[in-house]
C-alpha cells in the first residue's frame, strides 16, 4: 500500500499506464461538517470524511472513467482490470482527441484555502449559527431554518500527458432562512474560502428585514411586467449561462447559445465570463480536469456571444485552444461572472416603473434547452413596485420566459454584487441586482414560505 497521498496517486497512474495508452488519475481526500439547524436551534449535525480518485483511461479511441473509492493496491489492480474489459468491449469513440501533453504552468489562484477553516472547531460553528440566528430576531423574524458547512480538500491529479499538479482548498456555506409569517420570509447566504469574509449576522440580519417586510403580501394581475433581481434569484437563471456555454451542451442539442458564436444573445450592457481564477470563487481551481490551468475566458461581450467552454479534446475539433475547463467527461463552467453595473439597489428600484423585485427563485426548470424557455416560482420576498417605489409585498406569481428574452432585456446591473452557490445554483455564481424589462408572470400555486432549505 502506498505510504502517502502523493504515492498513492503515482500509484495509480501508474498501475494505469499499464493497461491503457492514457490515463488521468484525480485523488481527493476531503472532510467537512454540516449542522442543520430549525426554528433557531440546532436539530442535526454530520462531520464526513471521503477519499477517492477518478480515473479517466483511453485506449486507442476507446475511452472510460471510473471512480475508485477502495484505493488499496490490490483492489486498484482488481479495479482496473475489470475496467480494461470493459474498455475492450466499448465502441471507439471517433471525436476523442487525446489529453493535454506535458508543459503545465504552476498556477496558485488566491484565496482557495484558509487553514483556520480547517481548524473551525464545533463549538465555533454553533456560534456562527447563534449569530446568524440572533441578527435575524433583532429585526423582527420570529424563527429561523437553514445550514451551516465547512469543508476542506485535497487533490492531486497526474496524467500519462506530463500533468503534476495539487491543491488545497477550503469552504463556509451558510444559508438561513428567516420567518415572520407562514408567507412571509427571507432568504440569504454568504458562501467563502476565507474566514475573514464569513460574515453570518449580515446574513441574518438581512434574511430578517426581507421576513419582516414581506408580511401581508397581496396578489397582483400575472402578465408582462420589469423584473428587479435580487442577486439570489439572478444566480438561480445566470448560472445557465455558463452550462449552456459548454460546448458539450453545444453539440447535444441542449444549449440556447447553439450556433450563436460572434453574434447578438443579450442586451450591449450584459458582458459574462466564465472565471476559475476567481480569488475566492467557490469552484475556481488551479487546474482542470487534464492539469491545464484554469483561466478567465469571456462569453459574452456587450451582449456579443463570444466563446464557448473547450477542453483539449474539444478544442482540437474546432481549432481553437483549449479554455481550461476539461470535466472528467465534457467542458465544464466553474464560476460565472456577470459584469458589474453602475447602480445601486435604490437607484434600480426608482427606474422601476411597473413591475416586481424577486428577492429569490427556485424550481427553474427549462420547457425547452434550445430555446432556453423555462419556468421558475419566485420564493420568500416579493415586493410590487410601481412608479418608482416599493408598493406593498406580492405573492403568487410564475415567472414563465426564455433566457434569450431575459438577457436582451437586461437595461441596468448594480455595481455591488455577491457570490451565489448552493441548493439552487450548483455552479456558483458573482452578480448584482439586475433589471430586465417585460418578463412574463403567470399565476402560481406555490406558498412562499414552503420548505426551510
Amino acid at each position: 500500500m502506498a505510504e502517502s497521498f502523493e504515492d498513492l496517486t503515482a500509484f495509480i497512474l501508474k498501475a494505469a499506464e499499464k493497461r491503457f495508452d492514457e490515463a488521468v488519475v484525480h485523488a481527493v481526500r476531503s472532510r467537512g461538517r454540516l449542522i442543520k439547524f430549525t426554528n433557531g436551534g440546532l436539530s442535526a449535525g454530520r462531520l464526513s470524511m471521503d477519499q477517492t480518485a477518478s480515473v479517466f483511461v483511453a485506449k486507442g479511441k476507446k475511452v472510460a472513467v471510473t471512480a475508485l473509492k477502495e484505493l488499496e493496491s490490490r483492489q486498484v489492480e482488481k479495479s482496473l482490470a475489470k475496467l480494461e474489459k470493459f474498455v475492450a468491449k466499448e465502441k471507439p469513440n471517433p471525436e476523442y482527441g487525446g489529453i493535454a501533453d506535458s508543459g503545465f504552468r504552476k498556477m496558485d489562484v488566491m484565496n482557495l484555502y484558509d487553514p483556520r477553516v480547517e481548524r473551525l472547531t464545533g463549538e465555533e460553528l454553533s456560534g456562527y449559527v447563534s449569530e446568524g440566528v440572533d441578527g435575524a430576531l433583532s429585526r423582527g423574524a420570529k424563527r429561523a431554518s437553514g445550514t451551516l458547512e465547512t469543508g476542506y480538500s485535497k487533490e492531486i491529479l497526474r496524467s500519462s500527458g506530463g500533468a503534476k499538479c495539487s491543491q488545497k482548498s477550503t469552504s463556509l456555506t451558510f444559508s438561513l432562512r428567516a420567518f415572520s409569517d407562514k408567507d412571509a420570509s427571507g432568504h440569504k447566504v454568504c458562501v467563502t474560502r476565507a474566514l475573514q469574509h464569513f460574515k453570518p449576522w449580515d446574513v441574518g440580519v438581512n434574511a430578517g428585514d426581507l421576513a419582516r417586510e414581506s408580511m401581508n403580501p397581496r396578489p397582483v394581475p400575472a402578465g408582462k411586467m420589469d423584473v428587479l433581481f435580487d442577486p439570489m434569484a439572478a444566480a438561480v437563471m445566470m448560472q445557465h449561462v455558463g452550462e449552456a456555454a459548454s460546448i458539450f451542451s453545444v453539440e447535444a442539442g441542449f444549449s440556447f447559445l447553439e450556433g450563436k458564436l460572434n453574434k447578438k444573445v443579450g442586451s450591449d450592457i450584459l458582458t459574462v465570463f466564465d472565471d476559475g481564477t476567481l480569488p475566492g470563487g467557490m469552484a475556481s481551481t488551479n487546474f482542470d480536469a487534464e492539469g491545464i490551468p484554469a483561466q478567465k475566458t469571456t462569453l459574452i461581450r456587450f451582449g456579443v456571444l463570444r466563446n464557448y467552454l473547450h477542453s483539449t479534446g474539444t478544442a482540437k475539433r474546432y481549432g481553437v485552444q483549449t479554455t481550461g475547463n476539461a470535466g472528467i467527461i465534457h467542458p465544464r463552467p466553474w464560476n460565472v461572472v456577470v459584469d458589474r453595473g453602475n447602480y445601486d439597489v435604490h437607484e434600480l428600484v426608482r427606474e422601476t416603473r411597473k413591475g416586481v423585485f424577486v428577492t429569490n427563485m427556485w424550481y427553474m426548470r427549462f420547457q425547452n434547452y434550445r430555446t432556453g424557455e423555462f419556468s421558475a416560482i419566485p420564493r420568500d420576498a416579493m415586493f410590487y413596485v410601481e412608479n418608482g417605489r416599493i408598493a406593498h409585498p406580492v405573492k403568487g406569481l410564475r415567472l414563465s420566459d426564455s433566457m434569450p428574452n431575459l438577457m436582451g432585456g437586461i437595461e441596468a446591473l448594480s455595481e455591488k454584487r455577491e457570490q451565489v452557490f448552493g441548493w439552487e445554483v450548483e455552479t456558483p455564481v458573482k452578480c448584482g441586482h439586475m433589471l430586465a424589462r417585460g418578463m412574463r408572470f403567470t399565476k402560481s400555486t406555490a406558498k412562499a414560505g414552503e420548505g426551510a432549505r
